[in-house]
């Protein structure tokens, strides 16, 4: 049982360990791995819409899109890690408040840490407006934990 317990913090330190290293990404790979994922979306509208862009509407459309992709991936990342530092404190807390409560501090501390980590990568920047874009993923990921919680835990102590 003990080592189940400790087992269930791996998927949150695989979660650091994958937001650490996007952020040590220089500048040019970050952006060059944001714009293949740009140019998969648009080419996947295309398929679906049956519409084929020119080069320069492709150009429009990438300058368009890039940045929420960028900002919605970094929802994304922080939704998921939210998630894996919750749950594995059902095993310890009963509480989902405190849980919640834990999560926010502990997610928002680390997207703090992160963007500090961007200031000393080569062409990277670190940006409080990031740390609350995280925040909006980490606040839907407990969200989305009390919600789940609730189903299966019905009083607290």
């Amino acid at each position: 049982m003990k080592k189940l317990r400790i087992m269930a913090f791996l998927p949150m330190l695989a979660m650091m360990m994958i937001i650490w290293g996007f952020s040590a990404n220089n500048g040019e790979k970050s952006s060059e791995q944001s714009m293949g994922i740009v140019g998969r979306v648009i080419l996947t509208i295309e398929n679906i819409s049956g519409q084929h862009l020119s080069d320069e509407e492709r150009m429009v459309w990438e300058d368009r899109i890039h940045t929420p992709i960028r900002k919605l991936a970094h929802m994304t990342e922080y939704f998921i890690f939210a998630l894996t530092v919750a749950f594995p404190f059902i095993l310890y807390i009963r509480s989902k408040r405190w849980i919640s409560i834990f999560t926010m501090l502990y997610c928002v501390g680390y997207a703090a840490i992160d963007e500090i980590h961007q200031l000393f990568v080569p062409n990277r920047s670190g940006k409080f407006g990031d740390v609350l874009i995280d925040s909006i993923g980490i606040t839907l990921g407990v969200l989305f934990f009390r919600k789940v919680y609730g189903r299966f835990h019905s009083s607290e102590i």
